[in-house]
């Protein structure tokens, strides 16, 4: 009877102690929430590799550990894998995009913008930072700012990034060359060969048989413009109530602009500004201008200075090219 009360006790510590000895659960570094359909989960941290399960938009994971842009996942108990960084979103990205979302509320766009091809909208402007989300062909977004960088393994070359907000919920960075600034589609004929990487509608008329027009203030970019550039010049179209067509009232090229491009109302005149990067590429110079009818007047430059290459000068025909 004493050798079974010493084997019961002996089997008791066992037992008891058998929890301490398991293995303990890995720590999560962060909580992740889906949001790319068929989310895969892969066995390792590469796109070829075997895909153990699929998640849906809106299911959680804690993350283990990251590897470049790809994240060590668990779900529940048993599933451990691989997830690729653009098909969750980990509660500290969350934090930031919030952030990012408040503090771009008071910034007017610039202009719409297409995505062209499959983009990854980044949390900060850079090949290798992390990706919000990926954003589909045709996703329409609004253009707030735009910066450039060194590109990453190169001597010479400059990658430009446009901050975009696809919806008022989400900001980010989007490589430029995957977007397609927008053109009003009656400025469409006018556009030369420029892209138009600011749209301000500054005034609308009635005209008694096209009904409502706008006038349009346009920063022009072209192709070959300094990447540190938003636009080289300006463009005012107006509308001719006699002759029913668009005319450049106001044009004014080979400017370094940046932006904002600002657009508003004085006493019932239209006023823009805009900001010229010096020559140290760093300063931004406020230009600032108001219409008196089609006639437009710098407002803030002293009486002797030279006019610009663009004077101002009553409305001129806006020919479409042939």
């Amino acid at each position: 009877m004493k050798h079974l009360r010493t084997h019961a006790r002996f089997v008791m510590c066992i037992v008891l102690l058998l929890p301490s000895c398991a293995p303990k659960p890995e720590p999560v570094l962060d909580e992740a929430t889906v949001v790319a359909r068929n989310a895969s989960v892969r066995l390792k941290n590469s796109s070829t590799s075997r895909t153990l399960v699929t998640l849906n938009p809106g299911d959680k994971v804690d993350v283990l550990q990251r590897q470049e842009n790809w994240y060590r996942i668990r779900r529940g108990e048993r599933l451990q894998g691989w997830m690729e960084e653009s098909t969750i979103v980990t509660n500290e990205t969350m934090g930031r995009i919030r952030e990012m979302v408040a503090a771009s509320q008071s910034l007017q766009p610039q202009n719409t913008a297409v995505i062209r091809e499959e983009a990854n909208l980044r949390i900060e402007p850079g090949r290798s930072t992390a990706i919000i989300k990926k954003l589909d062909r045709g996703t329409k977004v609004e253009v707030i700012d735009r910066t450039s960088s060194p590109r990453p393994g190169s001597d010479t070359a400059i990658d430009i990034w446009l901050k975009v907000r696809p919806s008022p919920t989400e900001v980010g960075w989007v490589i430029a060359s995957l977007l397609d600034f927008d053109v009003p589609p009656e400025l469409a004929q006018y556009t030369e060969g420029y892209s138009y990487s600011a749209v301000k509608q500054i005034n609308q008329v009635q005209d008694p048989i096209a009904g409502p027009i706008n006038w349009y203030l346009i920063g022009e970019r072209s192709f070959s413009t300094d990447p540190r550039l938003d636009f080289d010049g300006l463009r005012v179209f107006t509308w001719n109530m006699k002759m029913h067509r668009y005319e450049t009232a106001f044009r004014e090229r080979g400017i370094r602009g940046v932006y904002p491009l600002e657009a508003g109302l004085d006493k019932g005149n239209p006023t823009f500004r805009y900001f010229e990067l010096a020559e140290d590429n760093s300063t931004k110079i406020p230009k600032e201008f108001a219409m008196y009818g089609v006639v437009t007047r710098p407002l803030n430059a002293p009486q002797a200075a030279k006019k610009p290459s663009g004077r101002t000068r009553p409305s001129l025909r806006a020919t479409p090219p042939r």
